[in-house]
């Protein structure tokens, strides 16, 4: 008979075996799925006590304002003041028009723009337009679509319903826009001008040459103001005057928004002494000895003060060039003061790239020829961009040929 305990009897486990059969005990799991719960509730209270930082906001920047790289340009070049007139505002309205037809499948081609007139509102001029649209399936679909791009981009404008075949639309509560809607275009009678005349200049040339090298390939005389200073001033000024092109200095003035829109260190102001002004015209002047013209880069400021634009006309005379004001002000002295001084004057009409876009410039472009048709001549300046390059390329194979396109040193002075 064996004397030892039953549980003497038994193997004893040892190893893995024993270890999980020890863990695997009521005790030691109440204890583990414990010490879980209260390690979550734990992190559970710290997520819901925890401070959530503030979201970041970022500032919605309009599509026109973007500033968009472009080929060779010096990245801290600034190109133009911004302005908030009310042409600015028209062509916001335009693009909104644009947009609309787009959305609509209206081909660009076939809006027809039949009248332009240069109107006045507060001291600034702007461009009040007929336009007669291609035929319209849904017309009220055409307002509602159309009503809403333009309080995307100009939330106070009105588009006004005139009737089964116009609507307008008023912006700070001025006519702007003229849209005939009928099925059968309506006939009007164009104003008739004998040889209309139409010069394109292309402005703040000198970092863009690749671009450059597209406009002047291009079958139109365009005239070009190159920066005195820019990043390529003299492989461009070489190549406008090896292609037989215009060439005006670029001349940087002062802007409202100086010292926030800066000019350049090349500019004139109107802090400057009248010996100052003459010494900076010297320099910007020697840079460019080809040119035949001068036309103010900015210079909203300084093409307002009458004393200064004295100095400066006279010192352009003493040098036989003849001045273009681009009008970036309403309250721009040039006129006068070119009166005054004698010295050959022209005055900027249109603005063509404000806006980015083809179309859009493809439009200001046919505003231009009306301008040209109703008053005989018109001036618009444009810039070096890709999408100017591309609307001139499709222009000049569908524009007005009843309208001549001239260098402006073929147009009379006013």
């Amino acid at each position: 008979m064996d004397d030892r305990a039953s549980d003497t009897n038994t193997n004893e486990q040892t190893g893995l075996d024993g270890f999980l059969k020890r863990i695997y005990r009521p005790g030691p799991l109440i204890c583990l799925f414990t010490l879980a719960f209260l390690a979550l509730a734990g992190l559970g209270w710290m997520a819901l006590n925890a401070k959530t930082p503030p979201p970041q906001v970022i500032a919605p920047v309009a599509e026109e304002r973007k500033a968009e790289p472009e080929p060779d340009k010096a990245p801290d070049k600034v190109y133009e003041e911004a302005t908030s007139d009310m042409e600015d505002r028209v062509k916001q309205a335009d693009l909104a028009i644009i947009e609309t037809m787009r959305d609509l499948d209206l081909k660009m081609r076939d809006l027809d723009l039949v009248d332009v007139e240069l109107r006045r509102f507060e001291e600034r001029s702007y461009h009040y337009q007929v336009l007669q649209f291609p035929r319209i399936q849904d017309r009220n679909r055409f307002l509602v679509t159309l009503r809403k791009r333009l309080y995307e981009r100009l939330p106070d404008a009105v588009l006004l319903d005139n009737g089964d075949t116009e609507a307008a639309i008023e912006i700070n509560g001025q006519r702007t826009h003229l849209l005939l809607l009928e099925a059968t275009p309506q006939i009007i009678a164009r104003p008739e001008a004998k040889g209309p005349k139409l010069v394109v200049v292309i402005d703040d040339v000198g970092e863009n040459y690749g671009v450059l090298k597209g406009l002047a390939g291009l079958d139109l005389p365009l005239t070009f103001a190159v920066w005195p200073h820019a990043s390529h001033t003299r492989e461009c000024v070489d190549l406008i005057s090896g292609t037989h092109h215009d060439l005006l200095v670029h001349f940087p003035m002062e802007p409202m928004g100086y010292p926030k829109v800066n000019p350049g260190n090349d500019a004139l102001f109107v802090s400057m002494t009248d010996a100052q002004i003459r010494q900076r015209i010297e320099e910007n002047l020697d840079s460019i000895p080809e040119a035949i013209g001068v036309n103010n880069h900015m210079g909203s400021r300084f093409t307002a003060d009458g004393p200064d634009m004295a100095v400066t006309l006279a010192e352009f005379k003493r040098h036989g060039l003849f001045f273009l004001d681009s009008l970036t002000s309403g309250k721009s002295v040039g006129r006068s003061t070119a009166k005054a001084v004698g010295i050959p004057f022209y005055e900027r009409d249109t603005f063509l790239d404000n806006v980015k876009d083809v179309n859009a410039i493809l439009l200001q472009l046919r505003k231009t020829e009306r301008v040209a048709q109703r008053q005989g001549r018109a001036i618009a300046i444009g810039h070096p961009y890709r999408q100017t390059l591309a609307a001139l390329k499709q222009w000049q194979e569908s524009r007005d040929t009843s309208i001549q396109v001239i260098p402006l040193s073929k147009l009379s002075p006013e």
